[in-house]
């Protein structure tokens, strides 16, 4: 696909910004970095399950979702829409910016065992279609949160910008 690339276990895969107008941001960066084509997602239930925030289980939390390929890696662009997570925390204390980078790991449970090791303590998790997205407590360390996942199929994009 034109928003994914192969990667390897433990490297890179993601940088995700938080941004409050997801229309707007696309734009703005396929204007002036001539990155894109961007491809959007909305995060709801009932599809997007397994949602925990700080050890709790959520029951409804949304956001709609922008990729696109910089080089290898993929791009992201988060507008939170519903409910309080790690987004919506992050654009109220700084806000538009930088949230995460995301390294890719095949087994989610191993690297969180590792981590945990390391002092990274989980923060937010969810699945939507086959993706397992876990965010780990690091901001204190690196200024952004880390994200691990497994790159799972998340289904058919809803639109593409540009056409």
């Amino acid at each position: 696909m034109e928003y994914k690339t192969e990667i390897a276990e433990g490297s890179i895969c993601q940088l995700g910004t938080v941004v409050r107008d997801l229309e707007k941001a696309v734009m703005n960066y396929y204007k002036d970095f001539n990155i894109g084509p961007w491809f959007f997602w909305d995060f709801k239930q009932p599809e997007f399950t397994d949602l925990y925030f700080r050890g709790k289980q959520v029951k409804r939390y949304e956001f709609k979702i922008a990729l696109a390929l910089a080089g290898n890696v993929q791009y992201e662009l988060l507008q939170p829409t519903f409910g309080t997570g790690t987004h919506t925390e992050f654009l109220e204390k700084k806000g538009e910016g930088l949230h995460h980078f995301k390294l890719y790991y095949k087994d989610i449970e191993k690297a969180i065992y590792n981590f945990k090791k390391k002092g990274f303590e989980v923060l937010q998790s969810g699945r939507y279609g086959d993706d397992i997205h876990v965010y780990l407590d690091s901001e204190d360390k690196y200024g952004v949160l880390l994200e691990i996942g497994n790159n799972g199929d998340i289904g058919p994009y809803l639109k593409k910008y540009p056409l």
